[in-house]
């Protein structure tokens, strides 16, 4: 996007303006979720599961979508990101 953020104004009351539609572009996102579950036999009623389970492995940003309020000192920067790399670990007891 353009520096010239003067080139956006509020409009008149129910008046649509002349800006072009989807001007303002957010970036993509890209996701890489990764699962392993081993299970285990306890005798013969038993099984144990365990899982290691991690979301967004790859770690990439996520960034938010630009600010759209014409009006705003901020108007055109993205100002938020989603969370990093997630990893869990968890145990299932089946009988």
């Amino acid at each position: 996007m353009d520096d010239n953020r003067s080139a956006f104004c509020p409009t008149m009351h129910r008046l649509r303006g002349n800006s072009g539609r989807d001007i303002l572009d957010a970036p993509g996102r890209n996701n890489l979720d990764f699962a392993l579950m081993k299970d285990f036999q306890l005798g013969e009623r038993l099984k144990l599961q365990f899982r290691a389970e991690s979301y967004n492995i790859s770690n990439q940003a996520h960034f938010g979508y630009p600010v759209s309020a014409v009006g705003s000192p901020n108007i055109g920067q993205i100002t938020s990101a989603g969370d990093g790399r997630d990893i869990q670990f968890g145990m299932k007891l089946s009988f």
